[in-house]
């Protein structure tokens, strides 16, 4: 009988805390990001919210790139197991 070389994977609760605990990291940002830009508006300090919304746009951007890199990695390895 021939012995399998393939690893199985196995995933518990810690790999889903770590997936949340990023994602609440990210929307952490962006809950503090979007605050900031608020309160400027509140206080008609609109000198800076140009600057805050460009950094938002990066930072969420980037947040979605990580995101998506690990949603494609887990698709496909879903995927081959099928």
């Amino acid at each position: 009988m021939k012995q399998s070389t393939e690893q199985v994977k196995s995933y518990d609760a810690g790999d889903l805390t770590d997936a949340h605990s990023l994602a609440e990291c990210h929307l952490k940002w962006s809950h503090l990001l979007i605050r900031h830009i608020k309160r400027n508006v509140e206080q008609n300090q609109l000198s800076d919210n140009l600057e805050l919304l460009e950094f938002s746009d990066y930072i969420v951007g980037t947040f979605i790139e990580k995101h998506k890199a690990k949603s494609k990695m887990y698709e496909a390895e879903w995927c081959a197991q099928l």
